[in-house]
């Protein structure tokens, strides 16, 4: 199986009492190793996956720096006029993230 090819990983979000991602907590690659955890606003993250970037979920390795346990990619969805931030497969009215753990 390939590896999936990406530039970022999500690992957990902020959400609102609406379900709407608030902020988001990113790891950016950099060839081999990663940052440090970033946080980025929601408009930050949209424009990121729009502007062609790949976003997977995940989660870091405990003592493993540049390994993670990866998922799926994360999509953004226009529905009603609004971008909504979608994983997996199906139409949604709302941020749809259940596999990302909140912070």
């Amino acid at each position: 199986m390939a590896k999936k090819k990406f530039d970022a990983i999500l690992e957990a979000v902020r959400v609102d009492e609406d379900g709407q991602v608030q902020l988001a907590r990113i790891f950016e690659r950099y060839g081999v190793v990663f940052s440090d955890h970033l946080l980025i606003d929601r408009d930050d993250l949209i424009n990121r996956i729009n502007s062609g970037q790949k976003i997977l979920t995940g989660k870091r390795q405990y003592k493993m720096g540049s390994v993670f346990d990866t998922g799926e990619y994360v999509r953004v969805v226009s529905s009603k006029g609004k971008d909504l931030l979608s994983v997996g497969s199906g139409d949604t009215n709302k941020d749809k993230l259940l596999s990302v753990p909140r912070f």
